[in-house]
């Protein structure tokens, strides 16, 4: 059986070096400034969704399909996909795992944010029994709260302990790389995507397109949902003739250029979405009702969601990255979302 060694190595140029906390446990493991993911399987899996207009369109198999490896056409080994109307709701071979992925620090964190009522609700209810949910949070640190599950017990515990978590700092693209790579080491052929609430304002330096690359190569869509975009707005639209002052002479113009620059970052961790195979939510407000939209969205992204997978055919000496790029073989069938991503073998 031919091995495939799937690493990504991503250099953080000098980044600290990150404590991830696991669980509930003490147990502390020191991060390396860089990234190294090493998956042993055979089988490469590439998300994706195909609409026609609105609609999601279900019961496609392989031959609306096409794959290739660096332009090189791929012998396609498997599709799951969304069923049609009588076998709805029946599980797939390949699992899926909703990540929630939660910023506890000081200027986000907003108890009841997520309530488990409205997860069973929106979310748990009437998805296949193979969709599980993880819960985890951050701030200066990264913590597993709950591996996927789906024990309504576990959800609420997971989620008191990330309100239990709030703390300073806020490495949010270190914490989506580390969580990527943390539900990629537990193995198996599993179809995960990645809900990330925060305002997107990372306390590093670290470049977005790093997030980019390390998603992709888990195969992992990223959907951020921003928290605190309707109060940047409403500052930026203040300004008006600066109010002069002896101690801040241009406080309103601070004040802009301030609200501008939050834009830029917020719009920075937004494009994080469609550029992984996901999207951003951006809501106005933020309720019991909007966030269960939000997951309720979500919760049909897993419910539709395509999965094809080729075997490659070669291994390089030395290692190299690799493009793979899935598309329909018949564009009438609809519009293909996703189906990218890089691997190295």
């Amino acid at each position: 059986m031919l091995l495939i060694l799937m690493v990504v190595r991503i250099v953080l140029g000098g980044m600290l070096a990150a404590t991830v906390l696991l669980g509930q446990a003490s147990e502390d493991v020191l991060e390396e400034p860089g990234l190294v993911i090493t998956t042993e399987s055979n089988l490469v899996l590439v998300p994706l969704h195909v609409y026609r207009k609105k609609s999601s369109v279900s019961g496609l198999g392989a031959d609306a399909f096409e794959l290739s490896e660096d332009g090189v056409a791929q012998k396609i080994a498997f599709v799951e996909g969304p069923a049609g109307p009588e076998n709805q709701g029946a599980s797939r071979t390949v699992p899926t795992e909703i990540i929630l992925l939660i910023d506890v620090s000081h200027s986000v964190m907003r108890r009841g944010l997520l309530d488990i009522r409205t997860i069973r609700s929106s979310m748990l209810e009437g998805l296949r029994e193979d969709v599980s949910v993880s819960v985890y949070g951050f701030a200066r640190t990264l913590k597993r709260f709950t591996g996927p599950t789906r024990d309504i017990a576990k959800l609420q515990r997971a989620l008191e302990l990330s309100y239990a978590s709030e703390d300073g700092g806020s490495r949010v693209y270190e914490a989506i790389m580390q969580t990527a790579r943390d539900a990629a080491n537990r193995g198996g052929n599993v179809s995960r995507m990645m809900v990330v609430f925060s305002d997107g304002f990372a306390t590093t330096g670290l470049s977005p397109d790093l997030v980019v690359t390390s998603a992709n190569a888990f195969g992992i869509p990223i959907y951020p949902v921003i928290l605190g975009h309707d109060k940047i707005i409403e500052r930026a639209s203040k300004g008006g003739p600066p109010q002069p002052t002896r101690r801040r002479p241009n406080a309103g113009v601070q004040r802009q250029s301030r609200a501008r620059d939050q834009e830029s970052r917020q719009s920075d961790f937004a494009d994080i979405g469609p550029q992984t195979g996901g999207r951003s939510y951006d809501p106005k407000i933020i309720n019991n009702m909007v966030i269960g939209q939000i997951l309720g969205s979500l919760a049909t992204l897993a419910e539709t969601e395509y999965v094809v997978g080729y075997y490659p055919s070669s291994v390089d000496e030395p290692l190299s990255a690799h493009a793979v790029e899935v598309h329909l073989t018949n564009k009438e069938v609809g519009k293909l979302y996703g189906g990218r991503r890089t691997i190295v073998h």
